[in-house]
């Protein structure tokens, strides 16, 4: 009994101890919260760390360190050496590579994020077309900590479809798929803000090229399902001229309208192996939210119109699309996973899907329904 009471002492005595020593813990350490990647000089990396320090006498704030090195892991002991506490990636949100760093591969940076076991895989990935130095060490007015920052507008933007998701698993899982390439996030300073619009098209691990925000809206329309989706298109005033209000007359060309998906239901088959030929469907319901003309919108045969207009913007666009990823070389959308799931036992390297994506063909075949007319000029 006696010896019992002893070790009851001893736990109590240790949890005690314990809960004493984590703020102290925290306390002595540097939260690696953000990471970037720079082009440095005669083949070297130029890293960025975002650190936020946590001092019970002193207001939290972010500080950052950069250094130059071959490899990440030598980065980060170089910066461990300059900071006054110890570095840990355990609280990383984002790390982001320099357009000129991922045109020639960022596979070994990724992978190394991978390998630590204090990272998580759902921190995001994101490309930046200028040093992500400047971006990251920037004063700004209203942002504190920059990769919580960071981490919270991709999420919301992901959430609200916006930005294609860019996770670390997603990034990796892309990757090592013989049949598809990765997607990562284009993030630009824009002054005080940061701004997400555009979409960085990976061939393998290497940077094919980028797609304008119009372009990345597309992409994600065929890749996705969502259940939301902002649009804009110019469609020819002549084709609506019958149908202006009287006091509406317009002299513009081109007038604009703003739709609103509500439901998106893509499906891409493959109809002929041999030639590569696939059928893209894409079936979705949506709201007309915004036309920059006088319209009758309350006859029938404006509704009309109208959507047929829709389809054919959205099959000239989604063509655009799907021939510009051919030149790339680059299958984000995933066809070589289609194809390996329709031939039985066909297999092939990355590589020579690349080659052979090139040839593709595809059909595609738009179906859309207009609900409603929202809020219109």
């Amino acid at each position: 009994m006696r010896r019992l009471r002893g070790i009851w002492t001893l736990a109590a005595a240790g949890l005690l101890l314990s809960g004493c020593v984590t703020p102290s813990v925290f306390e002595s350490l540097g939260l690696i919260v953000a990471l970037g990647y720079d082009q440095g000089e005669e083949g070297t990396i130029e890293g960025t760390s975002v650190i936020y320090k946590l001092d019970k006498d002193v207001p939290s704030k972010a500080t950052v360190l950069s250094n130059n090195a071959y490899t990440s892991k030598k980065l980060r002991e170089d910066q461990n050496r300059k900071a006054s506490k110890k570095l840990v990636l355990g609280q990383l949100r984002v790390a982001l590579y320099e357009d000129a760093v991922a045109e020639n591969g960022i596979i070994n940076l990724v992978d190394s994020l991978s390998r630590d076991p204090s990272i998580g895989t759902k921190i995001f990935l994101g490309i930046s077309r200028k040093k992500t130095a400047d971006l990251l060490q920037y004063s700004y007015k209203d942002i504190g900590n920059i990769g919580t920052y960071l981490y919270e507008t991709i999420k919301q933007n992901v959430r609200e479809g916006q930005v294609i998701s860019s996770t670390l698993h997603e990034f990796l899982r892309d990757y090592y798929s013989p049949g598809k390439d990765p997607l990562l996030p284009v993030v630009v300073r824009e002054g005080e803000s940061i701004v997400m619009d555009d979409i960085a098209v990976f061939r393998a691990d290497k940077l094919a090229g980028i797609l304008s925000s119009s372009d990345s809206s597309f992409l994600k329309l065929i890749r996705d399902r969502f259940k939301t989706g902002i649009f804009e298109f110019g469609l020819n005033s002549e084709d609506l001229s019958p149908h202006y209000k009287k006091a509406e007359k317009t002299a513009k060309q081109e007038i604009h309208a703003v739709v609103r998906l509500l439901e998106n239901n893509p499906e891409i088959k493959l109809v002929d192996p041999d030639n590569l030929i696939y059928e893209v469907k894409l079936d979705f319901t949506y709201v007309l939210e915004e036309i920059t003309a006088g319209i009758r919108l309350s006859e029938p045969q404006v509704i009309d119109t109208i959507e047929k207009l829709i389809v054919q913007k959205f099959q000239k666009k989604t063509e655009h699309v799907l021939k510009k990823l051919t030149e790339l070389k680059a299958d984000p959308i995933g066809f070589g996973e289609v194809y390996l799931q329709t031939v039985r036992g066909s297999s092939f390297t990355k590589e020579e899907w690349h080659d052979r994506f090139a040839s593709a063909q595809f059909k595609v075949e738009v179906k859309a329904e207009l609900l409603r007319t929202g809020v219109v000029e």
